[in-house]
């Protein structure tokens, strides 16, 4: 593992997490056909897991540019409903920057309101920086907490607090981000 980025790391883990959705489905015929998902994006690994690849293409403070992939637990099995409550697990690499996150993911979906939904979402987060970054030194490893809100989605605004997870020889200080982007 020496000598390896984090962006390699991240690939790695995706690459994983998308061969096991792939390699892991049986090849059996079923005597009764399930609907395919609308969306080709999206691997079931039960009712309650999925795997979205490219969930949003956000930018912000410190990582620029990036994109999200995530796994979704849903804590009850999927039915026509208007709150819906998930852990998920996100990896957000970027261009200065990558961030992995764990948390509460919930979903207002009225059942009434077919083309709206609005996604709220509060992690802990391990963000580490490289290349560029904004308001943050390079090469460094921060821990924090992040809050964000989707809108059907299309926008996303979140916010997050880190602070640096080992105290060096240089004056690392806790640091406000934000990102906004397309997606959830």
């Amino acid at each position: 593992m020496k000598g390896m980025s984090t962006v390699q790391m991240g690939s790695i883990l995706i690459l994983l997490f998308c061969s096991h959705a792939l390699f892991g489905q049986g090849t059996e015929e079923e005597s009764e056909s399930k609907p395919k998902s609308r969306r080709n994006s999206i691997f079931r690994l039960s009712d309650r897991d999925v795997i979205l690849p490219i969930t949003s293409i956000e930018w912000g403070v410190p990582d620029r540019w990036s994109f999200t992939s995530r796994f979704v637990h849903s804590f009850k099995k999927q039915e026509k409903r208007t709150w819906h409550h998930n852990f998920d697990i996100y990896l957000s690499p970027g261009i200065s920057g990558g961030r992995l996150g764990a948390g509460y993911l919930g979903i207002f979906d009225p059942p009434s309101m077919r083309d709206f939904g609005l996604f709220y979402q509060l992690h802990g987060v391990l963000l580490r920086t490289w290349g560029n970054p904004l308001s943050a030194p390079t090469n460094t490893t921060f821990v924090g907490a992040e809050l964000k809100i989707c809108i059907s989605w299309l926008l996303n605004v979140g916010a997050g607090y880190y602070s640096p997870l080992t105290k060096s020889n240089r004056n690392l200080k806790s640091f406000w981000g934000f990102h906004f982007g397309i997606g959830i």
